[in-house]
Formats: C-alpha cells, structure tokens, sequence
C-alpha cells in the first residue's frame, strides 16, 4: 500500500511538471506606467541618453483640480481625463509656490471659449476672436493697469463641441514668470511662443493662478506648479535650454543678465525652433463631441 502512494504521488508530480512550467515561461506583464503630467519632459520618471535630466518631485506639484466650493464649478471625467468645469463667467484659482520674488513656471491645458482670461502673477492671457473662421486665438495684455489691452500672439485654434459647449483646445500652456524682471513668457507645448512680456504692475503682487471662464465656459484638463523648468535643463531659470545657450555662445547667461541679452538669446532659439521643431509632448486629452479615440472601442 505504501508503494502504491508513492506511485501516485510520483505521477500527480509529473503531471504537474507542464502545468508549472507554462505558468513560469508566462512573459511578465509590466505594472501600468504612470502618465507624465501635461506630457512635460522633465515629468517623466527616466530619460533615454541625450534627453533633458527629470525634474526632482519636489520641485513640482500636479494639482488635483479639486472644486474647494467654488461656485459654477464641478468636477467630471471626459474620455477617462479627470477635468474641471468652469461655468460662464465663473471664476477658479489656486495659490502659485514659491516667494514672491521667486522665478516659477506654471503649466496648464485648457478647452476655452471665447473671452477666458488666465491671470498668473501678473501676466494674463486671453482668448480673442480670430480672423480665422470657426476659430479663437490666443492673445497677452500689455495693459498697466486692470484695463485689459489684448495683443494678439499669432496662435489660432479652431473651436469645437465639447460637452454641447464651443471650445478651443488649446495646447499645453507654460507660463515662466520672472518677478524681479518684471516679465513673463508663454510656451507653447515645448516651442517658445514670445518672451520677456511685461507683468502687469497692478496685478503682480497677486501670486494665484486665476482661471476666469469665458461666455460658453471652460475646461480645465490639467495643472502644474514647478520652481524650476519643466520643459529644459535651465539652471538660470532664464527660460531659455542650457544646451541651447551653450552651442550658441559657448556658456550659458549669467543669472543677472540684462533684458536685453537674454531677448537677443531667445530670438535666436525660437529661429532654431522654426528649423527644427522642439520635441512633441505627449498626453491623452478629452476629444470632441463625436470623435472616438482610436485606442476607445466603438461599441458597434
């Protein structure tokens, strides 16, 4: 009898041999990757060789666009991206980091309609009717005072349906704002759209960043607040890529360069920029009204 158990215990091990076997040959499957806030380069965990050295955690924070009672306000998923929704004329704010003479970079995406405002620290932006049909564009105020005064940035959007309402997305916006300079530039995804603009004097003291919804509302898809750039290697925080200011000039700018040279420097980049466009950044983003994801089943 004891010869017969071991017999079967022997062959219920070698039956089980293959089945072992297969589970352990199963490929493993990768723990889901974290998506990189806004798609910003200096967000992502790791970098391949040649590529920009990520931004220390904390040196940014990814706001949890969180509702904190505002009125008109309210907080919802549009194609699997969690998203703020701005009624008419309503109004949305958080607090920036750092001092108030501290360089910092603020970056958003926004689905806007026409008349939003954005206000950071003295530099506000807004969106304009453009010539273009079925289109708004983005423009700056160069106002001294709460008065806007808009100027156009030559950056056009077509408008959409989004959630029944008429909306431009726009790409990812980020705004470095200079303090003890006065002035603030606007990057378009990672492609530098103007630079050194004037803060608003009346307005620079104000360290929030304000999101006042325009006439059919707005969405807002993502923010980030970082002390340092987000985007390049910038260790004078002057906005300009070090690698950049070092092929052009053999070193970067000193921190207390004058307006005046770092304007000359980022002519010069955005030339290059216009030659060889700067990397894409990479998010998924809520779609317009009736347009499937390739990556979203049709249900049909």
């Amino acid at each position: 009898m004891r010869s017969l158990c071991i017999k079967i215990s022997i062959s219920t091990f070698t039956l089980l041999l293959p089945a072992v076997a297969g589970l352990l040959a199963q490929p493993t499957v990768p723990a889901p990757r974290t998506p990189v806030p806004l798609g910003l380069l200096r967000l992502q965990d790791a970098t391949r060789p040649g590529q920009t050295t990520p931004l220390a955690t904390n040196k940014f924070a990814v706001d949890a666009l969180s509702v904190s009672g505002a009125i008109g306000a309210s907080k919802g998923k549009k194609d699997d991206v969690d998203v703020l929704v701005l009624d008419p004329s309503k109004e949305w704010s958080r607090s920036l980091r750092g001092s108030p003479k501290d360089v910092t970079f603020v970056s958003f995406e926004l689905y806007a309609s026409h008349s939003t405002v954005i206000e950071i620290g003295g530099a506000r932006l807004g969106i304009i009717t453009s010539p273009i049909p079925g289109s708004f564009q983005l423009a700056f105020d160069d106002s001294a005072s709460s008065t806007p005064h808009w100027r156009a940035l030559n950056a056009h959007f077509g408008a959409e349906q989004f959630g029944g309402k008429l909306l431009a997305m726009l790409p990812a916006l980020t705004v470095r704002i200079d303090p003890e300079a006065g002035v603030w530039d606007v990057f378009s995804d990672s492609r530098l759209l103007a630079d050194n603009l004037p803060l608003i004097d009346a307005r620079k003291n104000q360290r929030e960043f304000l999101l006042r919804a325009g006439s059919d509302g707005a969405w807002l898809s993502g923010l980030v607040f970082s002390d340092e750039n987000p985007l390049y290697e910038d260790g004078n925080r002057n906005g300009i890529d070090d690698r950049f200011e070092r092929q052009a000039r053999g070193a970067t700018l000193a921190a207390n360069a004058s307006r005046a040279e770092r304007g000359q420097l980022a002519v010069q980049w955005k030339e290059q920029q216009r030659v060889k466009p700067p990397p894409a950044l990479h998010v998924k983003r809520p779609l317009p009204d009736g347009m499937v994801s390739p990556h979203q089943p049709t249900g049909r």
